[in-house]
């Protein structure tokens, strides 16, 4: 039989290198003879490995000029069905180029002794590209008591004022990058108090701050 283009495959083909397998019924010898593959140049080009699995044996051959094909070796002379694995390695590379970016926030002191309705200022410096500083009042269960309040950076710090909420224990001030929230500082808990008052004397008599007269 001719050559069959159709019987021809690719099995490996890596630059200039390919491995094909060809199936035929033809003989070895026929495989072998001038020209059998001369219409497959296109195809084979020297330096080529065909794996041919012939009627009588299943041989490894070389590709020549022209589409010729040397003797090879003889894997097989009982040619049973080939089954060929192949495996391929790809190197891939990577490069990240990074500048790292410092930072930092410092949130200023509590002021002690906070009546309430007493209004108090608190601050916080920074240090890298902060914009702008977010203040947050909180109540001891974590929640919002008053805010948040985004105050420009200038000159490397930021103020606010704040006026002190309900009579509690456990308020905490938060100061945070508003463009990036993983930069914070939350204060240390702080109590407001009531405000003191003094009697009011009127007369033989004390005046309570509703204005009821305090009797003694």
């Amino acid at each position: 039989m001719p050559y069959e283009p159709q019987n021809l495959i690719p099995l490996v083909a890596a630059d200039n290198f390919s491995m094909w397998l060809y199936r035929t019924t033809d003989t070895r010898a026929v495989v072998l003879a001038p020209g059998y593959f001369a219409t497959a140049t296109n195809r084979l080009r020297p330096g080529h490995i065909v794996v041919v699995q012939a009627g009588d044996a299943t041989s490894i051959l070389p590709v020549r000029e022209g589409g010729g094909v040397g003797n090879g070796l003889v894997v097989d002379a009982s040619s049973p069905a080939l089954r060929l694995t192949a495996a391929g390695l790809l190197d891939f590379d990577a490069a990240l180029t990074a500048t790292a970016v410092a930072r930092c926030l410092t949130l200023g002191p509590v002021p002690a002794g906070l009546n309430v309705g007493e209004a108090f200022a608190i601050g916080a410096t920074v240090t890298g590209p902060v914009a702008t500083v977010r203040f947050t009042l909180l109540d001891a269960a974590g929640n919002v008591a008053a805010g948040p309040n985004d105050v420009a950076v200038a000159g490397g710090a930021a103020t606010t004022t704040f006026t002190a909420p309900a009579a509690a224990n456990g308020y905490r001030l938060r100061a945070a990058d508003a463009a990036e929230p993983l930069v914070t500082q939350t204060s240390p808990s702080f109590v407001v108090l009531s405000a003191f008052a003094l009697l009011l004397e009127t007369g033989a008599g004390l005046l309570l701050e509703n204005g009821a007269r305090l009797a003694l």
